[in-house]
């Protein structure tokens, strides 16, 4: 299981229907990130920004720390 607390601005996410996000910003709840989204399945939502819930999270491919 994926620690949202953890994830940090700058981290990469692969996230349910193939859609691959960078989380701009960590609400520190435990259950929501803002995530920009970098890569998606029919690349329209491509530079779109919203809220993630933790459920939504697949895994986490990169972190900031990493990058």
């Amino acid at each position: 299981m994926i620690n949202v607390l953890d994830l940090k601005p700058g981290d990469r996410l692969k996230l349910r229907e193939e859609i691959v996000a960078e989380v701009t910003q960590n609400m520190d709840d435990g259950m929501w990130v803002e995530v920009k989204y970098l890569e998606s399945r029919e690349g329209s939502d491509v530079g779109l920004i919203e809220l993630c819930h933790a459920q939504d999270i697949v895994s986490v491919l990169s972190t900031s720390a990493s990058t």
